[in-house]
């Protein structure tokens, strides 16, 4: 597991608290973390590559296939256990976090859903093809409900190809990350596994390939410019709502019956 936000740059892509990419060969059992808890933020599971079975104490149990996405709102407190398998010994997945707004809805209760692939919007264009995770695309929205504005696009684009985007104006936080192949952006080149943190604005985006085409995402975000106070697994807009979903967790993890 590669984690790309940390304190260090935190600040810059706010409302964003965490990008995870994991991916692993050659397994042949499944893998994953046993019950632990997290309050004050959303969470987006991507499966990508195999299968995900998510069990969380708001009572959700799911199978996220290839291709699905799960929404968890940790809000005051949730406990949940993800298992990895793998598909001819490959797993891959990614996992974006967003903390909640300061106030009541960082502390309202916890929620769990799974959105199959099937329902989510491809949009096919000449030079490319975008998936919505969440959020819109040209017009076109994601069924995925989620508790602040955001936009979360998987792209594919063919070589040689150009691949343009005009964000709302409130969404002016945000990164590019390249899962595979070549890509350019201002004039910059992207590597597999890099993540390209955007400056503050709402301009139109740009991207490029060579020789060799690309698959990548878009994440994009209004800031919600409010104290992150974290405690790893959590993050919360003061002290008290932190120990508030601390001491939640922990009568959580003492009772679980999931």
């Amino acid at each position: 597991m590669t984690a790309y936000i940390d304190a260090g740059n935190i600040a810059e892509v706010d409302p964003f608290v965490l990008w995870d990419h994991f991916a692993a060969k050659n397994k042949v059992k499944p893998v994953g973390l046993n019950f632990h808890g997290h309050s004050g933020v959303d969470t987006i599971s991507y499966s990508v590559v195999g299968k995900v079975k998510h069990v969380d104490s708001s009572g959700c149990h799911a199978t996220l296939e290839g291709g699905d996405v799960h929404v968890m709102t940790a809000g005051s407190g949730i406990v949940h256990k993800d298992t990895l398998t793998p598909a001819n010994g490959v797993v891959e997945t990614f996992q974006l976090w967003t903390a909640l707004p300061a106030g009541n809805v960082e502390m309202e209760t916890a929620s769990s859903t799974n959105y199959k692939t099937a329902i989510l919007p491809l949009v096919e264009e000449a030079d490319s093809t975008t998936k919505i995770l969440v959020g819109s695309y040209k017009g076109i929205n994601s069924p995925v409900s989620y508790s602040i504005d955001i936009v979360y696009l998987d792209i594919i684009i063919s070589p040689y190809g150009t691949w343009t985007f005009q964000p709302k104006s409130n969404l002016t936080a945000g990164f590019i990350y390249l899962r595979s192949g070549k890509a350019y952006i201002s004039g910059n080149q992207l590597q597999p596994n890099q993540m390209a943190i955007l400056d503050l604005s709402s301009h139109a985006l740009e991207i490029k390939t060579s020789d060799i085409g690309t698959r990548l995402f878009v994440v994009l975000g209004e800031p919600l410019n409010q104290p992150l106070i974290s405690s790893g697994a959590s993050i919360h807009s003061s002290h008290k709502n932190l120990k508030s979903g601390g001491k939640k967790i922990e009568e959580l993890m003492g009772n679980i019956e999931i």
